[in-house]
């Protein structure tokens, strides 16, 4: 067995857990984008292949399961509103405070909403969500500081 095989399964156990748990603490899920839909799980599986089939002994096989699966991992990655953050990328263990949040502009486009929020006078990157703009706007409302601007643009439906 080879010393970075299993650094190499603990990365693995460590990143899904991570993973998992920064995914269960979002309340609104961001939408992903289709490309990402499609071509993680493309790349995983041909890795899971490439890897497989000139694989030589069983820990070769192993390997390219573990490497499948750091790929697929992509695929797990999620961003969001959690309760006590904004989460712009789930490898920011800290993410975004609400206290630190200096206006929000949501983009309410029927049964999706469009977020972008500025700190520090930056402009963060852009949430969509599947949820009305009154749920997020009770959301964002009741956890950002009090004062916090919450512009809201209604595109109406044709």
């Amino acid at each position: 067995m080879n010393v970075f095989s299993l650094l190499l399964l603990l990365l693995v156990i460590v990143l899904y857990a991570y993973l998992i748990l920064v995914k269960r603490e979002l309340v609104f899920v961001s939408k992903r984008r289709s490309a990402i839909t499609i071509s993680v799980p493309l790349f995983a599986v041909g890795a899971l292949f490439l890897a497989t089939h000139e694989a030589a002994s069983l820990w070769e096989h192993f390997q390219g399961i573990l490497a499948a699966l750091l790929i697929f991992s992509f695929f797990l990655d999620s961003k969001g509103l959690a309760n006590e953050r904004i989460v712009s990328n789930a490898m920011d263990i800290k993410g975004i405070p609400y206290g630190e949040v200096n206006r929000v502009v949501l983009l309410a486009n029927g049964k999706q909403t469009k977020l972008n929020f500025f700190r520090r006078g930056m402009r963060g990157p852009l949430l969509v969500f599947d949820a009305p703009v009154q749920d997020v706007v009770v959301f964002l409302a009741e956890r950002l500081t009090e004062g916090t601007p919450i512009e809201v643009i209604v595109k109406e439906e044709k």
